[in-house]
C-alpha cells in the first residue's frame, strides 16, 4: 500500500472522548496530500538503458540475468564518487587524448579547491608528464606542488625502453587491431599503431577482421610499416595472409592502377618473410608499371607468438601475469591468456607496473573477464597501474570485481 512508505503506525489507544472530538481535524493534517517520500537508495537506479550502451560482453561470456542488476548499481556508484576532472581525464587518456587530459589536469591543478581529489589529480598530472615526456613540465609542477600542498613532490624518473615480453600474447604489449575497411577512417588506429612503434621494440597488429582495403587506407599502412622499419620496430602480424588477399583481389597483371596497392602487399610479405611471393608479386608490378622490380631485403625471420610462461616476482611462491606496453581496440581474445592462466587457481595477481595505456575498449573487455573470473571464485589482484589507468579503472568499476592496489606516490 502506497500508506507503508510513511512507515508502520503504532496501533490507536482507547477511544477517548477528547481525541474523538479532534477526529474530524485529522484529514486537514494528514499526509496523504504531501509529496511522496523518496525512494530507497535501491529502487531509484538510473535508466537501465544510461549503462547498457557500454556493454562490453564479449561471444560466449555471462548472461546478465535480472538478479545481477545490482552489480550493474555497484559500478555507477563507483564511477559517480570519483571527482568529474579525475574521470574526464582519465577517460581522455585512454582514447589516446593526451593533450586534452592534461589541459584538464592542469586545469583543475592550478584552480585548486579540489578537497580529497587533490591527491588524485596531482598524481595523474604527475604520471601523465611522465609518459609524455615533459620533463621540465614535470620539475615545475614539483616545485608548484610543494608550495601549495605543503609536500615532498614525486621525483622524475628516466624512462626505459620496453622489451620483448611473454605478454605478447595476451594483446598487453603493443596490441593494435584493424577491423571493417582499411581506408581513410582507421586513421586513428594508424596513429595509435605510430604512437607504439616510436616507444617499443615489438607491435603486434590484427588484421584478421578486415573486410575490404582501400587506396586511401593502403597508402596510411605503407608508410607506418616503413616507418617501423626505419626504427627497427618489429611488427608481429596475425591475419596478414587475409590482408594480402584482399590486396591481391585488387590487383591485375597489366592494369597501371592503384600502385599504393601493389606497393603495400610487397611490404606486407617483406615484414611476413614470404620470399617466394615477394618475388612473384615484384615482377607482376615490374611487368604492370615498366620498371625494375623491387628487390627483397634480407632480414631477421618474425618472431613467432610463444605461450606465457609463469613469472615468479618478489618471492619464489608467488605467481604474477604481466600486462605491459599499451593495449588499444583489444580483440576478445585479448584476455584468454590470463583466463587459461587463472584456471585451477583460487588467486591471481594481475602486474600492470609497465603498462602504459589501457583504452576504453579493451578496460570494458578486462572488467567483463574479471567478472567471469569472479564468477568461478578466483580471487584477483591488479597492483600498481598508473594513476591514469587506476583512475579508469573505477570509472568502469574495476574495483567491485577485484582488488586494485595504487600505485605509490
Amino acid at each position: 500500500m502506497v500508506f507503508s512508505l510513511f512507515g508502520k503506525k503504532p496501533p490507536p489507544e482507547p477511544p477517548k472522548p477528547a481525541p474523538r472530538k479532534k477526529a474530524p481535524e485529522a484529514p486537514a493534517t494528514a499526509r496523504p496530500e504531501a509529496p511522496p517520500a523518496p525512494k530507497p537508495a535501491a529502487e531509484a537506479s538510473p535508466p537501465k538503458d544510461e549503462f547498457d550502451s557500454l556493454d562490453f560482453t564479449a561471444p560466449g561470456a555471462i548472461e546478465v540475468h535480472e538478479e545481477d542488476h545490482s552489480g550493474h548499481f555497484e559500478i555507477r556508484e563507483s564511477a559517480s564518487s570519483l571527482h568529474p576532472v579525475v574521470e574526464e581525464a582519465a577517460i581522455l587518456f585512454a582514447n589516446g587524448q593526451d593533450e586534452a587530459a592534461l589541459a584538464a589536469l592542469e586545469g583543475a591543478a592550478a584552480a585548486g579547491n579540489l578537497g580529497t581529489a587533490a591527491d588524485a589529480v596531482w598524481a595523474m598530472l604527475f604520471d601523465l608528464y611522465q609518459l609524455m615526456g615533459k620533463r621540465e613540465l614535470f620539475e615545475k609542477r614539483a616545485l608548484e606542488y610543494s608550495i601549495k600542498l605543503e609536500r615532498s613532490p614525486p621525483t622524475w624518473i628516466e624512462p626505459v625502453r620496453q622489451t620483448l615480453g611473454p605478454a605478447l600474447t595476451t594483446g598487453g604489449t603493443a596490441f593494435v587491431s584493424f577491423s571493417g575497411t582499411l581506408g581513410e577512417d582507421t586513421d586513428k588506429t594508424i596513429k595509435q599503431l605510430e604512437k607504439i612503434i616510436s616507444g617499443n621494440p615489438v607491435a603486434r597488429v590484427e588484421f584478421g577482421k578486415l573486410q575490404d582495403v582501400d587506396v586511401l587506407g593502403a597508402a596510411l599502412l605503407l608508410k607506418t610499416m616503413r616507418g617501423a622499419r626505419k626504427v627497427k620496430c618489429e611488427l608481429v602480424m596475425s591475419g596478414a595472409d587475409k590482408l594480402a588477399e584482399l590486396l591481391k583481389a585488387k590487383l591485375e597483371v597489366g592494369r597501371r592502377e592503384d600502385e599504393t596497392l601493389w606497393m603495400l602487399l610487397l611490404e606486407l610479405y617483406q615484414h611476413m618473410a614470404e620470399q617466394e611471393l615477394f618475388e612473384e608479386w615484384a615482377v607482376n608490378y615490374a611487368i604492370t608499371f615498366e620498371v625494375s622490380p623491387p628487390s627483397w631485403e634480407n632480414r631477421p625471420p618474425p618472431k613467432k607468438p610463444t605461450p606465457v610462461p609463469v613469472l615468479a616476482e618478489d618471492s619464489g611462491d608467488e605467481d604474477v601475469f604481466p600486462l605491459v606496453g599499451e593495449m588499444y581496440s583489444a580483440g576478445s581474445d585479448a584476455f584468454r591468456k590470463l583466463i587459461d592462466y587463472a584456471t585451477g587457481r583460487e588467486q591471481v595477481l594481475v602486474d600492470c607496473g609497465a603498462l602504459k595505456r589501457m583504452d576504453f575498449v579493451s578496460a570494458g573487455l578486462f572488467l567483463n573477464t574479471l567478472t567471469n573470473l569472479q564468477i568461478t571464485g578466483c580471487s584477483v589482484t591488479i597492483r600498481n597501474p598508473n594513476q591514469l589507468i587506476f583512475a579508469l579503472f573505477g570509472v568502469l568499476g574495476i574495483n567491485q570485481v577485484a582488488h586494485v592496489e595504487r600505485r605509490k606516490f
